[in-house]
Protein backbone atom coordinates (compact mmCIF):
# COMPACT_ATOMS: atom_id res chain seq x y z
CA UNK A 1 0.00 0.00 0.00
CA UNK A 2 2.80 2.46 0.81
CA UNK A 3 4.36 1.81 -2.58
CA UNK A 4 1.04 2.64 -4.30
CA UNK A 5 0.82 5.92 -2.39
CA UNK A 6 4.35 6.85 -3.41
CA UNK A 7 3.66 6.04 -7.07
CA UNK A 8 0.71 8.43 -7.30
CA UNK A 9 1.59 11.97 -6.27
CA UNK A 10 -1.01 13.90 -4.31
CA UNK A 11 0.36 17.28 -5.36
CA UNK A 12 1.61 18.28 -8.81
CA UNK A 13 3.87 21.16 -9.76
CA UNK A 14 2.58 23.87 -12.04
CA UNK A 15 5.05 22.67 -14.67
CA UNK A 16 3.55 19.15 -14.53
CA UNK A 17 0.01 20.52 -14.80
CA UNK A 18 0.89 22.71 -17.77
CA UNK A 19 2.46 19.72 -19.55
CA UNK A 20 -0.48 17.43 -18.74
CA UNK A 21 -3.06 19.92 -19.99
CA UNK A 22 -0.98 21.24 -22.89
CA UNK A 23 -1.21 24.85 -21.74
CA UNK A 24 1.38 27.44 -20.78
CA UNK A 25 2.80 27.73 -17.28
CA UNK A 26 1.09 31.10 -16.75
CA UNK A 27 -2.31 29.80 -17.88
CA UNK A 28 -1.94 26.81 -15.56
CA UNK A 29 -1.06 29.15 -12.70
CA UNK A 30 -4.03 31.45 -13.32
CA UNK A 31 -6.47 28.58 -13.97
CA UNK A 32 -5.56 26.63 -10.84
CA UNK A 33 -5.72 29.78 -8.72
CA UNK A 34 -9.14 30.63 -10.13
CA UNK A 35 -10.46 27.10 -9.44
CA UNK A 36 -8.96 27.01 -5.91
CA UNK A 37 -6.68 24.02 -6.60
CA UNK A 38 -3.45 25.55 -5.35
CA UNK A 39 -1.63 24.53 -2.18
CA UNK A 40 1.29 26.67 -1.01
CA UNK A 41 4.20 25.09 0.78
CA UNK A 42 6.68 27.83 1.50
CA UNK A 43 7.24 29.60 -1.81
CA UNK A 44 6.21 26.60 -3.88
CA UNK A 45 2.80 26.45 -5.52
CA UNK A 46 1.51 22.91 -5.89
CA UNK A 47 -1.75 21.66 -7.36
CA UNK A 48 -4.06 19.19 -5.64
CA UNK A 49 -4.30 16.26 -8.07
CA UNK A 50 -7.78 15.06 -6.99
CA UNK A 51 -9.29 18.54 -7.48
CA UNK A 52 -7.76 18.74 -10.95
CA UNK A 53 -9.05 15.28 -11.85
CA UNK A 54 -12.53 16.15 -10.53
CA UNK A 55 -12.62 19.35 -12.59
CA UNK A 56 -11.60 17.43 -15.73
CA UNK A 57 -14.26 14.75 -15.11
CA UNK A 58 -16.92 17.43 -14.55
CA UNK A 59 -16.03 19.00 -17.91
CA UNK A 60 -16.50 15.71 -19.75
CA UNK A 61 -20.03 15.08 -18.46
Amino acid sequence: MLKELRDEKILLSLREVSELLGISYEKARFFTYEKNMQVRIGRRILIHRKKLEKWINDQVK
